[in-house]
């Protein structure tokens, strides 16, 4: 996959005591055959068609004649800035192919949602996690049926009329799947209600997208303690920030 651009950093380049070693020259030669690696098939390796780029080609591309770039590569290799791959010979950047290494892990981690770890993960073993279901038909029917309990609990504190559709329904069964209890979502409700029903611009958030939003839930959840409940039923009412 083509990137637009590379990776370089300037604090690394100028700590980096091997490049700094060597004169402008053959700096500005390693900067440019970076740039010819970056563009590589195989990103870090310099290759032409897949195969080692000769010397020759590589000074040719450069503007060098063979004998300068020839000297130039040798204080390179010399110093260690440029490495030569055993198995062909083809010179690389170890720190190129690490970099695209690390781009390969994250390209695959968010294939798998984002975490890299679920790569080293037996493809045959269960997953312990609990899912976040992207829509109602991924709930249990105990989920479900609770998330209609709940919302008609919310119409019945509220006034309101939020019809069991699947942009309502989804945000609370997505949190009973992520093990909250109906008590604790309708704890939550009471809590709400009586924060918020006094202000009238607060009295909007009385809504499922707000209540049941999995990052503001589980804070509502917080703010109550097992001290404010009873019974299922939340007592008296956190301010909300």
């Amino acid at each position: 996959m083509k990137m637009p651009a590379m990776q370089f950093y300037p604090a690394d380049w100028r700590k980096d005591l091997a490049v700094q070693a060597l004169g402008y020259f053959e700096r500005g030669v390693w900067f440019e055959m970076l740039c010819l690696m970056h563009e590589s098939s195989e990103r870090g390796v310099l290759l032409l068609n897949g195969s080692p780029m000769p010397d020759e080609v590589t000074a040719r591309l450069l503007g060098l004649d063979n004998q300068t770039f020839n000297q130039t590569l040798s204080t390179l290799l010399t110093y260690g800035v440029a490495k030569r791959r055993g198995a062909d010979n083809a010179i690389y950047s170890k720190r190129m192919v690490s970099d695209e290494k690390l781009c390969q892990i994250r390209r695959e981690a968010g294939k798998l949602g984002g975490n890299p770890r679920l790569l080293n993960q037996n493809p045959t073993t269960g997953d312990k996690q609990n899912p976040t279901p992207s829509s109602s038909s991924s709930f249990s029917t105990t989920d479900s049926k609770d998330a209609a309990g709940v919302l008609a609990y919310l119409n019945e504190k509220t006034g309101r009329g939020y019809k069991p559709v699947k942009a309502n329904m989804t945000l609370i069964a997505a949190r009973l799947a992520e093990g909250a209890t109906a008590d604790e979502c309708r704890a939550v409700i009471d809590a709400k209600v009586g924060a918020w029903s006094a202000d009238s611009k607060m009295r909007s958030y009385l809504r499922p997208a707000t209540l049941f939003n999995a990052t503001k839930f589980a804070q509502y959840v917080g703010e109550l303690g097992s001290k404010n409940l009873v019974g299922g039923q939340a007592v008296g009412g956190e301010s909300w920030e």
